[in-house]
């Protein structure tokens, strides 16, 4: 199987299994906002956003080293004991200071959770490098599997927990969530691969740094641009407000988590296998294919937001509509430069990457800031919104003039499906206030909402955007083709074969 059947079936099961088991986890939470209120569930983001946070700062992005140098076994061991050794120094310092640090984000109910994620962290930690290279010898479909097992474990004992448990269930079901899929891990990838002891080299150790600093510095941003957003707004407002917009910074990233997320896991270890002729047509084809998908979605959640707000929240999260409404237009910007950026990193340009995602963060979190600061919390929405948008075209313009990438098709590339999504808010909005005023309750309208915004948008991208839908009809076409080959080969064997 060629590397691009092979990366295009390694997206179709990241997203089969990461949409179900997370649309499970979505469904999941909005239980939870019942058993939890939003002041308690704004802690337990603290805590977990401050863990990630220290995580984040003492990574060094080894894994994509032994995907892009396809690393011995030696040095994959040695990969993993440094990660493994940085994080529980991270996680000591959180630890100790969780105190000073839950005063300073205004947060001291924080506290008794950190300690909890710290050890979920240090599990992580553990299978960091099998999980990478399972990457690395693109088994998407294990990938896949694990980690959409995860979350259902995790939906699972959250909600079993929380009537009782209140917020404690869900880092509860974090902690088991870590174990479980690492056992997994640890099970599916061999162990000659990469528990081969082999003591530390100054070689191979500085390798991993220089490589992987940039990388580290340029994941730092993203965490800031991301998340501390979050921490922002809860300085601002306090953790009942934090809540309710992380809840709706959630639920605007459902396209981004749910599809365009897996297809950008495939990208990286794909591109590194290419040659750089065709590795630069797949960039432009896949930024604009991941456009199709999840454009869609972003505006589509915009045009929904107030009916999903009424149909499954109590008033104590009243004020998510605009905020979701707004924050699901970062959902269109945020993905497009990810094809771009797995390039850069197939073809090593690391550094680029830093700079472009310190940029991000310099953009993002002073809009929010002083935006939520002058207009209040939707306003820090709009901010966020604008961050990611002016990023996202300054990021494609600079990578095109630095690699050659072809600027003009990259952009119309992803901008194109914009104009297949108007005609799809159009619809949806006249539908929504039609059926208000009918009077029809709002899980109903929410579905005749959702199948008129799919028929609009399937039929508005056909036209609009007809040789992109073409190659992804055609990619699945050609998935369902292959399976029942496969069985009919497996059926007409030579039993003796497989004996021999």
């Amino acid at each position: 199987m060629s590397i691009a059947r092979t990366a295009a079936h390694g997206v179709a099961w990241n997203m089969l299994f990461g949409i179900s088991s997370r649309m499970l986890t979505l469904v999941g939470t909005l239980v939870l906002t019942r058993f939890i209120a939003p002041h308690d569930y704004g802690a337990v983001l603290a805590a977990s956003i401050s863990t990630t946070t220290l995580g984040v700062f003492s990574s060094f992005g080894f894994g994509q080293y032994l995907i892009a140098r396809k690393a011995s076994p030696p040095v994959a061991f040695q990969a993993a004991q440094i990660h493994f050794m940085l994080g529980v120094v991270a996680m000591a310092v959180l630890v100790t200071f969780r105190g000073p640090m839950g005063d300073l984000l205004d947060t001291p109910e924080m506290g008794p959770y950190v300690t909890w994620y710290a050890l979920a962290h240090l599990i992580d930690r553990a299978r960091y490098v099998p999980e990478r290279l399972l990457m690395r010898d693109l088994r998407f479909r294990a990938i896949a599997t694990i980690n959409g097992t995860g979350e259902i474990v995790f939906a699972a004992i959250a909600l079993s927990l929380a009537p009782s448990l209140g917020a404690d269930a869900v880092v509860i079901a974090v902690l088991i969530r870590a174990g479980f899929t690492a056992v997994l891990y640890f099970a599916c990838q061999p162990r000659a691969t990469w528990l081969v002891y082999a003591p530390l080299q100054a070689e191979v150790v500085r390798g991993l740094f220089v490589y992987g600093l940039p990388l580290t510095i340029g994941a730092i941003a993203d965490r800031a641009a991301t998340r501390w957003d979050s921490l922002i707004v809860s300085k601002l407002f306090g953790p009942g407000v934090m809540a309710r917009y992380n809840l709706s910074y959630s639920l605007a990233e459902m396209p981004v988590s749910h599809v365009a997320e897996h297809i950008g896991e495939v990208l990286m270890p794909s591109f590194s296998r290419m040659e750089d002729a065709q590795r630069r047509a797949a960039v432009v084809r896949a930024a604009a294919a991941m456009a199709v998908v999840v454009s869609p979605l972003g505006v589509g959640l915009a045009a929904i937001a107030p009916t999903v707000v009424d149909a499954f929240f109590d008033a104590r999260w009243a004020g998510m509509a605009p905020m979701l409404q707004i924050l699901s237009v970062m959902t269109v910007f945020r993905p497009m430069f990810w094809s771009g950026s797995a390039y850069l990193q197939a073809v090593q340009q690391t550094r680029l990457i830093m700079i472009m995602s310190c940029t991000r963060a310099v953009l993002v979190l002073p809009l929010v800031a002083g935006l939520g600061h002058a207009g209040g919390p939707e306003w820090a929405c709009v901010g966020a919104c604008i961050g990611y948008a002016v990023h996202s075209i300054a990021s494609i313009v600079v990578t095109g003039y630095a690699t050659r990438l072809p600027i003009v098709g990259y952009l119309i590339g992803v901008m194109r499906p914009l104009l297949a999504c108007v005609p799809m808010f159009i619809a949806v909005t006249a539908v929504r206030a039609g059926l208000a005023e009918l009077d029809v309750p709002s899980v109903a309208s929410l579905v005749a909402e959702i199948v008129v915004g799919a028929v609009v948008y399937i039929v508005s991208a056909l036209v609009l955007v007809r040789s992109t839908s073409r190659e992804l009809i055609r990619l699945g076409k050609d998935a369902l083709r292959r399976r029942p080959a496969r069985a009919a080969a497996a059926v007409s064997a030579d039993p003796s074969d497989a004996r021999s």
